[in-house]
């Protein structure tokens, strides 16, 4: 069984219809995307729990070049996958678009230098951090915490990254030390927390600025 929900254009994409997946609103995503705005051109987005991409997708409409989102529930992913194919077809630059179906903590440890992920065969030599994270687990899965620290210790960001955390307005993860809130928003149950690295910490070798 499958859904479907609507971009912010106006498109129409699958969603997975299981207790498991809990699709960011569409008040959600528009705020996300009036936020962010024009930085989303030309940028890499990173995909966390991603579910069925909506976020992504909107993410892709909006001139985000790089795509890697990571879903652990199989058949999830793969209607993730298709979704961003279909908005991929839409638009009239090339990108690259990558779903990986792995178990996110076990994903995040191995790095962005991962042989797993194709980006690296197919464009050796290009940057592989990425701008934007998006990060939307089960809000009691605890997750939020060990992700921002593998986020930084295995070198997924530049120091210009933001990370987007998708949240519970009434359980709000801890930050951990290594990030600093810039923004904060809430919409009823749900609220964004935008965190940008910790610039006193040294998470960053020299090489961080060179491309």
């Amino acid at each position: 069984m499958k859904g479907n929900l609507k971009l912010i254009s106006g498109k129409r994409i699958e969603s997975p219809l299981n207790q498991k997946t809990r699709p960011t609103s569409s008040k959600v995503r528009e705020a996300i995307i009036n936020i962010l705005g024009h930085e989303l051109k030309g940028a890499s987005w990173l995909d966390l729990c991603s579910g069925s991409g909506a976020m992504a997708c909107e993410a892709l409409q909006k001139g985000v070049k790089r795509i890697l989102a990571i879903e652990k529930q199989r058949e999830t992913a793969r209607i993730c996958k298709k979704n961003l194919i279909d908005v991929s077809n839409t638009m009239d630059h090339s990108l690259h678009v990558e779903v990986k179906s792995y178990e996110l903590i076990s994903f995040l440890k191995k790095g962005p230098k991962n042989e797993k992920i194709e980006f690296i065969r197919n464009y050796p030599g290009s940057e592989l951090r990425f701008d934007f994270i998006f990060l939307d687990p089960p809000y009691k899965s605890g997750l939020y915490e060990l992700c921002q620290e593998l986020l930084l210790s295995k070198q997924w960001i530049k120091k210009s990254s933001t990370l987007i955390c998708e949240c519970s307005s009434k359980s709000m993860p801890r930050i951990h030390n290594g990030w600093e809130l810039k923004k904060e928003k809430f919409y009823g149950n749900t609220s964004l927390l935008f965190l940008i690295p910790n610039q006193a910490l040294n998470y960053f070798d020299d090489t961080d600025s060179m491309h």
